[in-house]
Protein backbone atom coordinates (compact mmCIF):
# COMPACT_ATOMS: atom_id res chain seq x y z
CA UNK A 1 0.00 0.00 0.00
CA UNK A 2 1.40 3.22 -1.02
CA UNK A 3 1.51 6.39 0.92
CA UNK A 4 -1.39 7.80 -1.38
CA UNK A 5 -3.33 5.24 -0.43
CA UNK A 6 -3.04 5.32 3.39
CA UNK A 7 -3.66 8.64 3.47
CA UNK A 8 -7.04 8.43 1.26
CA UNK A 9 -7.75 5.60 3.91
CA UNK A 10 -7.19 7.63 6.88
CA UNK A 11 -9.29 10.87 5.02
CA UNK A 12 -12.56 8.83 4.79
CA UNK A 13 -12.68 6.75 7.95
CA UNK A 14 -15.84 8.63 9.36
CA UNK A 15 -17.54 8.66 6.43
CA UNK A 16 -16.91 5.08 5.98
CA UNK A 17 -17.73 4.07 9.57
CA UNK A 18 -20.85 5.76 8.98
CA UNK A 19 -21.51 4.36 5.33
CA UNK A 20 -20.63 0.90 5.30
CA UNK A 21 -21.25 -2.28 6.97
CA UNK A 22 -19.25 -4.52 5.05
CA UNK A 23 -16.72 -7.00 7.06
CA UNK A 24 -14.69 -9.55 6.40
CA UNK A 25 -14.74 -10.78 9.77
CA UNK A 26 -16.96 -13.88 10.17
CA UNK A 27 -16.85 -13.86 14.20
CA UNK A 28 -19.20 -11.04 14.70
CA UNK A 29 -22.00 -10.80 16.17
CA UNK A 30 -25.67 -11.57 14.04
CA UNK A 31 -27.74 -8.45 13.19
CA UNK A 32 -29.32 -6.91 16.58
CA UNK A 33 -27.21 -8.60 19.26
CA UNK A 34 -24.12 -6.69 20.84
CA UNK A 35 -20.96 -9.18 21.88
CA UNK A 36 -22.46 -8.76 25.38
CA UNK A 37 -25.92 -9.83 24.29
CA UNK A 38 -27.41 -6.40 24.14
CA UNK A 39 -30.07 -5.42 22.03
CA UNK A 40 -29.80 -3.17 18.53
CA UNK A 41 -30.37 0.59 19.84
CA UNK A 42 -30.29 2.70 16.52
CA UNK A 43 -31.49 2.41 13.20
CA UNK A 44 -29.68 4.55 10.53
CA UNK A 45 -31.09 4.67 7.47
CA UNK A 46 -28.76 6.20 4.62
CA UNK A 47 -29.84 7.95 0.95
CA UNK A 48 -26.95 8.37 -1.46
CA UNK A 49 -27.70 10.81 -4.28
CA UNK A 50 -30.67 13.18 -5.28
CA UNK A 51 -33.61 11.89 -3.26
CA UNK A 52 -36.61 14.52 -2.36
CA UNK A 53 -37.08 14.27 1.51
CA UNK A 54 -40.95 15.06 2.32
CA UNK A 55 -41.64 15.51 5.68
CA UNK A 56 -45.36 15.98 5.91
CA UNK A 57 -47.91 16.51 8.97
CA UNK A 58 -51.50 15.19 6.92
CA UNK A 59 -49.84 11.41 7.72
CA UNK A 60 -48.76 12.72 11.38
CA UNK A 61 -44.59 13.29 11.92
CA UNK A 62 -44.09 10.69 8.63
CA UNK A 63 -41.66 11.76 5.37
CA UNK A 64 -41.35 10.38 2.06
CA UNK A 65 -38.08 9.85 0.36
CA UNK A 66 -37.91 9.47 -3.40
CA UNK A 67 -36.28 9.86 -6.46
CA UNK A 68 -38.47 10.76 -9.81
CA UNK A 69 -37.78 8.60 -13.10
CA UNK A 70 -36.86 9.83 -16.03
CA UNK A 71 -37.24 8.58 -19.40
CA UNK A 72 -34.92 10.52 -20.84
CA UNK A 73 -32.05 8.29 -21.54
CA UNK A 74 -29.21 11.60 -20.11
CA UNK A 75 -31.30 11.63 -16.74
CA UNK A 76 -31.73 8.00 -16.02
CA UNK A 77 -30.64 6.92 -12.39
CA UNK A 78 -29.50 3.17 -11.45
CA UNK A 79 -30.87 2.24 -8.26
CA UNK A 80 -28.76 0.31 -5.34
CA UNK A 81 -29.91 -1.03 -1.81
CA UNK A 82 -27.48 -2.41 0.36
CA UNK A 83 -25.00 -3.35 -1.85
CA UNK A 84 -23.40 -0.35 -3.55
CA UNK A 85 -21.24 -2.54 -6.01
CA UNK A 86 -24.71 -3.80 -7.63
CA UNK A 87 -27.73 -2.16 -9.32
CA UNK A 88 -30.75 -3.60 -9.00
CA UNK A 89 -33.07 -4.15 -11.82
CA UNK A 90 -33.73 -1.17 -14.04
CA UNK A 91 -37.09 0.65 -13.29
CA UNK A 92 -38.72 1.46 -16.66
CA UNK A 93 -42.35 3.14 -17.91
CA UNK A 94 -43.47 -0.18 -18.12
CA UNK A 95 -42.60 -1.55 -14.39
CA UNK A 96 -43.32 0.10 -10.85
CA UNK A 97 -40.58 1.42 -8.92
CA UNK A 98 -39.17 0.07 -5.77
CA UNK A 99 -41.11 0.76 -2.45
CA UNK A 100 -40.03 0.48 1.05
CA UNK A 101 -41.73 1.03 4.39
CA UNK A 102 -39.96 1.48 7.74
CA UNK A 103 -43.32 1.45 10.35
CA UNK A 104 -43.28 3.59 13.48
CA UNK A 105 -43.35 0.25 15.73
CA UNK A 106 -40.47 -0.49 18.23
CA UNK A 107 -38.58 3.36 17.27
CA UNK A 108 -39.32 6.21 19.54
CA UNK A 109 -41.03 8.69 18.10
CA UNK A 110 -40.34 12.68 17.37
CA UNK A 111 -42.05 14.98 16.56
CA UNK A 112 -39.40 17.46 14.74
CA UNK A 113 -36.11 16.21 12.98
CA UNK A 114 -33.04 17.54 14.03
CA UNK A 115 -31.78 18.93 10.66
CA UNK A 116 -27.74 19.57 10.92
CA UNK A 117 -28.09 23.13 9.32
CA UNK A 118 -25.46 22.01 6.63
CA UNK A 119 -29.13 21.45 4.54
CA UNK A 120 -30.06 24.92 4.77
CA UNK A 121 -29.67 26.26 1.34
CA UNK A 122 -31.55 23.34 0.05
CA UNK A 123 -34.28 23.46 2.60
CA UNK A 124 -37.93 24.30 1.53
CA UNK A 125 -41.74 25.09 2.21
CA UNK A 126 -44.82 24.21 0.11
CA UNK A 127 -48.07 23.50 -0.30
CA UNK A 128 -47.94 22.28 -3.89
CA UNK A 129 -45.93 18.93 -4.14
CA UNK A 130 -46.44 15.98 -6.48
CA UNK A 131 -45.30 11.92 -6.72
CA UNK A 132 -44.49 11.71 -10.27
CA UNK A 133 -43.49 8.17 -11.65
CA UNK A 134 -40.36 6.80 -9.38
CA UNK A 135 -37.34 5.10 -8.75
CA UNK A 136 -37.64 4.44 -5.23
CA UNK A 137 -40.22 5.38 -2.80
CA UNK A 138 -39.17 5.23 0.94
CA UNK A 139 -41.77 5.79 3.77
CA UNK A 140 -40.35 7.04 7.30
CA UNK A 141 -41.30 8.15 10.57
CA UNK A 142 -39.75 10.93 11.37
CA UNK A 143 -36.02 10.52 12.15
CA UNK A 144 -33.91 11.53 15.57
CA UNK A 145 -31.99 13.85 13.41
CA UNK A 146 -30.93 13.97 9.81
CA UNK A 147 -27.03 14.72 9.00
CA UNK A 148 -25.07 14.17 5.94
CA UNK A 149 -21.70 12.57 5.31
CA UNK A 150 -18.35 14.22 3.30
CA UNK A 151 -17.78 17.25 1.65
CA UNK A 152 -20.99 19.73 0.14
CA UNK A 153 -20.69 20.71 -3.14
CA UNK A 154 -21.02 24.65 -3.79
CA UNK A 155 -24.12 25.24 -5.88
CA UNK A 156 -25.08 28.06 -8.07
CA UNK A 157 -29.21 28.90 -8.68
CA UNK A 158 -30.72 31.08 -11.17
CA UNK A 159 -31.34 33.60 -9.19
CA UNK A 160 -27.32 34.54 -8.84
CA UNK A 161 -27.12 32.87 -5.47
CA UNK A 162 -25.01 30.59 -4.16
CA UNK A 163 -25.00 27.92 -1.15
CA UNK A 164 -23.93 24.25 -0.70
CA UNK A 165 -25.63 21.00 -1.26
CA UNK A 166 -24.74 17.93 0.64
CA UNK A 167 -24.49 15.06 -1.64
CA UNK A 168 -26.47 11.94 0.77
CA UNK A 169 -28.84 11.64 4.17
CA UNK A 170 -28.10 10.11 6.68
CA UNK A 171 -31.16 9.87 9.05
CA UNK A 172 -30.96 8.10 12.73
CA UNK A 173 -33.93 6.79 15.10
CA UNK A 174 -33.79 5.90 18.49
CA UNK A 175 -34.76 1.86 18.88
CA UNK A 176 -36.61 1.27 22.20
CA UNK A 177 -38.58 -2.56 21.23
CA UNK A 178 -35.94 -3.98 19.05
CA UNK A 179 -37.82 -7.14 18.08
CA UNK A 180 -40.95 -4.67 16.79
CA UNK A 181 -38.22 -2.96 13.89
CA UNK A 182 -38.20 -4.41 10.48
CA UNK A 183 -38.31 -2.45 7.15
CA UNK A 184 -40.90 -3.46 4.23
CA UNK A 185 -40.30 -3.99 0.81
CA UNK A 186 -42.11 -5.64 -1.77
CA UNK A 187 -41.59 -9.23 -0.58
CA UNK A 188 -42.31 -8.47 2.81
CA UNK A 189 -39.07 -7.70 6.07
CA UNK A 190 -35.91 -6.74 4.33
CA UNK A 191 -32.64 -7.12 5.72
CA UNK A 192 -30.76 -4.26 6.58
CA UNK A 193 -26.86 -4.25 5.70
CA UNK A 194 -24.65 -6.90 7.02
CA UNK A 195 -22.16 -6.97 9.30
CA UNK A 196 -22.73 -3.78 10.66
CA UNK A 197 -21.19 -2.39 14.39
CA UNK A 198 -23.12 -4.40 17.52
CA UNK A 199 -26.54 -2.31 18.21
CA UNK A 200 -26.69 -0.41 14.95
CA UNK A 201 -29.07 -1.76 11.77
CA UNK A 202 -27.79 0.12 8.98
CA UNK A 203 -30.07 0.37 5.84
CA UNK A 204 -28.82 2.10 2.51
CA UNK A 205 -30.33 3.65 -0.16
CA UNK A 206 -28.55 4.90 -3.39
CA UNK A 207 -29.00 6.27 -6.98
CA UNK A 208 -26.23 7.40 -9.33
CA UNK A 209 -26.32 7.77 -13.20
CA UNK A 210 -26.24 5.12 -15.56
CA UNK A 211 -23.24 7.29 -17.92
CA UNK A 212 -19.62 7.45 -16.86
CA UNK A 213 -18.37 9.98 -19.15
CA UNK A 214 -16.93 13.06 -16.91
CA UNK A 215 -19.11 15.88 -18.48
CA UNK A 216 -22.19 13.83 -19.22
CA UNK A 217 -22.45 13.14 -15.52
CA UNK A 218 -21.41 17.16 -14.66
CA UNK A 219 -24.31 17.85 -17.11
CA UNK A 220 -26.77 15.48 -15.63
CA UNK A 221 -26.23 17.08 -12.35
CA UNK A 222 -27.83 20.39 -12.98
CA UNK A 223 -30.04 19.18 -15.65
CA UNK A 224 -31.98 16.10 -13.08
CA UNK A 225 -32.32 18.34 -9.77
CA UNK A 226 -34.17 20.66 -11.79
CA UNK A 227 -36.12 17.97 -13.65
CA UNK A 228 -36.57 16.50 -9.67
CA UNK A 229 -38.11 20.71 -9.13
CA UNK A 230 -40.27 20.82 -12.63
CA UNK A 231 -41.90 17.41 -11.81
CA UNK A 232 -42.34 17.50 -7.85
CA UNK A 233 -42.41 20.76 -7.17
CA UNK A 234 -43.56 23.55 -9.35
CA UNK A 235 -43.72 25.89 -6.72
CA UNK A 236 -40.29 26.41 -6.17
CA UNK A 237 -38.76 26.05 -9.63
CA UNK A 238 -38.08 29.95 -10.20
CA UNK A 239 -36.33 30.27 -6.79
CA UNK A 240 -34.10 26.65 -6.50
CA UNK A 241 -33.62 25.91 -10.40
CA UNK A 242 -29.75 25.74 -10.54
CA UNK A 243 -27.22 26.70 -12.96
CA UNK A 244 -24.24 25.14 -11.90
CA UNK A 245 -22.79 22.64 -9.26
CA UNK A 246 -19.14 22.11 -8.42
CA UNK A 247 -17.89 18.43 -9.71
CA UNK A 248 -17.53 15.84 -6.90
CA UNK A 249 -13.87 14.61 -6.62
CA UNK A 250 -14.79 11.46 -8.11
CA UNK A 251 -15.80 13.87 -11.59
CA UNK A 252 -12.73 15.44 -10.92
CA UNK A 253 -10.38 12.69 -11.03
CA UNK A 254 -12.46 10.43 -13.96
CA UNK A 255 -13.03 7.52 -11.60
CA UNK A 256 -15.85 5.01 -11.79
CA UNK A 257 -19.67 6.25 -10.49
CA UNK A 258 -19.35 2.99 -8.35
CA UNK A 259 -16.22 2.88 -5.96
CA UNK A 260 -15.03 1.09 -3.31
CA UNK A 261 -13.56 3.22 -0.49
CA UNK A 262 -11.23 1.24 2.20
CA UNK A 263 -10.66 2.26 5.69
CA UNK A 264 -8.26 1.27 8.34
CA UNK A 265 -10.25 -1.15 10.65
CA UNK A 266 -9.45 -3.47 13.26
CA UNK A 267 -12.90 -2.76 15.46
CA UNK A 268 -16.19 -1.75 14.97
CA UNK A 269 -15.76 2.09 15.89
CA UNK A 270 -13.52 4.09 14.05
CA UNK A 271 -9.71 4.18 15.78
CA UNK A 272 -7.30 6.35 17.20
CA UNK A 273 -3.86 5.65 16.51
CA UNK A 274 -0.53 7.24 17.59
CA UNK A 275 0.92 9.09 15.01
CA UNK A 276 4.61 7.27 15.38
CA UNK A 277 4.49 3.28 15.18
CA UNK A 278 5.76 1.04 17.79
CA UNK A 279 7.15 -2.43 17.69
CA UNK A 280 4.65 -3.54 19.46
CA UNK A 281 1.60 -1.52 17.70
CA UNK A 282 -0.64 -3.77 16.15
CA UNK A 283 -0.56 -3.65 12.21
CA UNK A 284 -4.20 -2.30 11.02
CA UNK A 285 -6.14 -4.41 8.54
CA UNK A 286 -7.19 -2.35 5.44
CA UNK A 287 -10.00 -3.57 4.74
CA UNK A 288 -12.89 -2.90 2.19
CA UNK A 289 -15.79 -1.98 4.59
CA UNK A 290 -17.84 0.80 2.93
CA UNK A 291 -18.86 1.38 -0.70
CA UNK A 292 -20.82 4.50 -2.22
CA UNK A 293 -22.68 5.64 -4.96
CA UNK A 294 -21.01 8.87 -6.44
CA UNK A 295 -24.17 10.99 -8.11
CA UNK A 296 -22.16 14.12 -7.58
CA UNK A 297 -25.59 15.50 -6.57
CA UNK A 298 -27.30 15.96 -3.76
CA UNK A 299 -31.71 16.20 -2.57
CA UNK A 300 -33.74 18.38 -1.00
CA UNK A 301 -35.67 18.80 2.31
CA UNK A 302 -39.79 19.96 1.93
CA UNK A 303 -41.76 20.73 4.42
CA UNK A 304 -45.34 20.84 3.63
CA UNK A 305 -48.80 20.30 5.47
CA UNK A 306 -50.68 18.74 2.51
CA UNK A 307 -51.28 15.47 0.39
CA UNK A 308 -49.44 15.15 -2.94
CA UNK A 309 -51.43 16.30 -5.83
CA UNK A 310 -51.73 15.09 -9.15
Amino acid sequence: MNRRDILKALTVLPVATALGCRDEDKSRQPLGVTPSGGKVKTVQVLLEGPFAVVLHRDNPNRLTAFVPRADDTALKHDFYFNDPSKAKEAVTKDTAGYQFELPESGLRQYPEPYINPGFNDFVAPTENWKLPPRVVTIDLPFPGSINFGGRPLHAKFVSGKTGIMPTNFILEYYVEETEKVKMLCQGGACEASPNCPPGILRYFFGVAPQMKEKEARQKHAVDFFNFMLRTSFPELVAKYSLVELEPSEDAQTGSPVTRPTSALKSQPEPLVLPAVMSPGTPRPRVLHVSETVDCQLGGLLVRTNSAPGH
